[in-house]
């Protein structure tokens, strides 16, 4: 993960379910604490981010939620509507033509609009600045929409410079598109869990925006890999343990060797799937301990950080 965080960008996707935000969030902390002014922005709306930093959500405005790291939460609605009523200048006009229940969803199908709007909104706080005329943030960290809107979100400025062909849609969506598109100023970071199906998605994602060519694929982050109950020496010996006969123990004896063997068990099969990322994917792999629900507070990101911080 050499050089990630100098970037200007940086795509946090994956299947639902993974741990992108916890992911975003301690990377967005790592960005911070390298004196970076970071900006963490969660492309659903649901203020879960926001969240994670003990903060009320969801935040459009944003909310600094530690020094030099600010947290947004961004609804394509919302983002749509701060677009077109600074563009069209009328709030009547907008709700008019965009509050119209036919009208909208028309225009997010055909054109990919609040998807694009979206991404611009994100460019919007890269541009900010403050009273002494410097950028306001250094590093964006997207946590962006699951796999299959992630992809479609990604797609979304060509999909409008194609529509478009001229004009301020298509100006804008070039912007996006030569930002995303710029392996030294963006990057995507794929988070998955050591499980087929998450694992599958992220094969799936990887290759369709290597073929796509949208944006580079810099790391993947192996989330919540179980530890192993045993040193190997040690395994070797309980494997022989439970080779032999004479150890069918019962009671709570029993019930420790069955569990001891359901955890070597699922370690097992998360190798299986790292080995599988490791075989097809060129970019390094970072790989995050299951951690137990409470690590996981406003205060509690610091073992995440550490490992993505010695990765970097």
């Amino acid at each position: 993960m050499s050089g990630l965080l100098s970037r200007e960008l940086l795509v946090v996707g994956g299947k639902g379910g993974v741990g992108k935000t916890t992911i975003a969030a301690a990377l967005g902390l790592l960005g911070s604490r390298e004196g970076r002014a970071t900006a963490m922005v969660e492309m659903t709306g649901s203020g879960s981010l926001v969240g994670l930093f003990g903060e009320d959500g969801p935040r459009y405005d944003g909310v600094e939620v530690r020094p030099g790291l600010h947290a947004f939460s961004v609804s394509a609605r919302q983002a749509v509507e701060e677009y077109l009523i600074r563009q069209l200048r009328f709030r009547l006009l907008y709700d008019l033509v965009f509050g119209n229940r036919f009208i909208a969803p028309f225009m997010n199908a055909v054109m990919g609009l609040s998807d694009l709007i979206s991404l611009g909104k994100v460019m919007d706080l890269g541009w900010e600045v403050d009273e002494g005329g410097r950028r306001r943030f250094d590093l964006l960290i997207v946590d962006a929409p699951a796999t299959g809107h992630g992809l479609t979100m990604l797609r979304s400025p060509r999909a409008m410079m194609d529509v478009a062909r001229g004009g301020p849609l298509y100006q804008n969506a070039k912007l996006v598109d030569d930002l995303l598109s710029d392996g030294e100023r963006a990057a995507l970071v794929l988070v998955t869990l050591p499980e087929e199906l998450p694992v599958n998605e992220t094969l799936e994602m990887a290759q369709a925006v290597r073929d796509g060519g949208w944006i580079r694929l810099a790391a993947v982050v192996v989330n919540g890999v179980p530890l192993a109950p045993f040193d190997p020496p040690l395994e070797e010996a309980y494997r022989a343990f439970l080779d032999d006969p004479r150890s069918r123990l019962t009671g709570e004896a029993g019930l420790a060797l069955r569990e001891a063997e359901r955890l070597v068990i699922r370690r097992r099969r998360a190798e299986a799937q790292i080995a599988r990322l490791r075989r097809e994917l060129d970019v390094p792999l970072v790989e995050v301990p299951l951690l137990p629900a409470s690590a996981l507070g406003p205060d509690a990101l610091g073992e995440v950080v550490a490992l993505l911080g010695e990765a970097s």
